[in-house]
């Protein structure tokens, strides 16, 4: 004897699940998704937030150190200790510091600490091109240093234009995407 055909309500997919169960499966798949998405999305637009905090900070700080040069003639190793310039600034000054008193050239530890700043390349080579003027002559110094903090602010001021069209952008592309996952997951 044969046994009658019959039917499995899984329709073939994976294991069984109750009744009302593969629809809170499902909604539960897409809510997972689009808090992905918005994790995605967050960390996305705060590595910008982080990269214009940074050109803020340390622009300010470029201009604050042109200062203290003209109108103090304290040592740039203990203008550079001075802290309050913003989290980016004194940490990329603190790096500087750091080298310093583990013997290297200043000229050489300013370039490592650009290099380990959360700027882009062009940024960090502006920042970075500063290390050859600062053993020169006053003048030269404070006219690298003016030049280096406006060229920093233009990247900020151009970033900050930028900014909203790229948060649009960012949170579109994400939330789309995780759209059509979960569409294609239903």
């Amino acid at each position: 004897r044969v046994p009658a055909r019959r039917r499995h309500r899984g329709h073939g997919r994976g294991a069984a699940v109750p009744r009302g169960g593969a629809a809170a499966m499902k909604l539960l798949g897409a809510a997972l998704i689009l808090c992905g998405a918005a994790l995605q999305c967050h960390a996305l637009l705060g590595a910008r937030r982080q990269e214009r905090a940074a050109l803020r900070e340390l622009s300010a700080a470029l201009e604050g150190l042109e200062r203290g040069i003209r109108a103090s003639l304290m040592p740039l190793p203990r203008l550079l200790g001075q802290r309050g310039a913003g989290k980016y600034a004194d940490a990329f000054f603190a790096d500087v510091l750091a080298q310093l008193e583990n013997g290297t050239p200043l000229p050489d530890g300013w370039r490592k600490a650009a290099a380990r700043t959360p700027l882009g390349e062009r940024e960090q080579a502006v920042l970075s091109g500063l290390a050859d003027a600062l053993g020169g002559e006053e003048d030269a110094v404070l006219r690298a240093l003016r030049a280096a903090a406006q060229a920093l602010r233009g990247t900020l001021i151009e970033r900050e234009r930028q900014s909203a069209r790229d948060t649009r952008l960012v949170t579109t592309l994400c939330f789309s995407l995780s759209l059509l996952v979960t569409i294609l997951l239903i």
